[in-house]
């Protein structure tokens, strides 16, 4: 069974189970179950992340600057920022596109390049919190046009599952921003939305954009 929401389909499976018939239930047939198995490039679980990884065309991808940062292992991530950057970029044809350099002094700023970093909320390379972790895996929740399945939170450790997490909460995040400023943000604005601290007016988020800067700075510095 197909069902259509705008230009999406998503495919229904239903479970029918035998019931005595009824003035409901002529047929003694009643649905127990729904689950929908959604539509491809709108989900993506663990194998899927691998595949389009692997498969991916590297031609005429905007990598980011590398031997810029201090950190020894600044430049490990390059091609899963370059990939994912450039998919979701196309995915929801965001315009101007991200800036793989955006994406890479934003993690700097979260973690410095810790794959295992954690706080009492957040975990890995992007500083993921366990409430985003739930917000990007709900069908029915705020970015349910494109959400992850069956990634648990020790998951966020690995990055080739939290690269591609983070760079889609960032265009769910660019769109927030949008949205909150009634015109397109700046990155700086993306950034601190990310961080939620958009209008915020602390020294909290003044330090934070200022150590995202910094990085970000070294890396377009020719």
């Amino acid at each position: 069974m197909a069902r259509r929401s705008g230009k999406k389909v998503t495919t229904v499976h239903e479970h029918p189970r035998r019931v005595p018939p009824s003035s409901k239930n002529p047929n003694g047939v009643t649905i127990v179950d729904q689950h929908i198995r959604r539509v491809p490039g709108t989900f993506l679980d663990r194998d899927s992340i691998q595949k389009i990884y692997q498969e991916y065309s590297r031609k005429g991808i905007q990598y980011p600057s590398s031997d810029k940062l201090d950190q020894e292992n600044a430049d490990d991530f390059d091609e899963q920022i370059a990939v994912w950057t450039d998919y979701f970029n196309k995915i929801f044809k965001i315009d101007p596109p991200m800036d793989p350099d955006m994406i890479k002094a934003l993690m700097d700023s979260e973690s410095s390049f810790n794959t295992t970093a954690r706080t009492k909320v957040a975990i890995g390379l992007m500083q993921i919190t366990k409430e985003t972790l739930k917000i990007m895996q709900d069908p029915k929740g705020e970015v349910k046009d494109f959400i992850f399945g069956k990634i648990r939170q020790k998951d966020l450790e690995n990055p080739d599952i939290s690269i591609p997490m983070g760079i889609r909460w960032l265009a769910w995040k660019r769109a927030r921003a949008q949205s909150k400023l009634g015109r397109p943000p700046t990155n700086e604005e993306v950034i601190l939305e990310y961080k939620g601290l958009l209008k915020s007016k602390s020294k909290w988020a003044k330090d934070a954009l200022d150590n995202y800067k910094k990085s970000y700075e070294k890396l377009k510095k020719k």
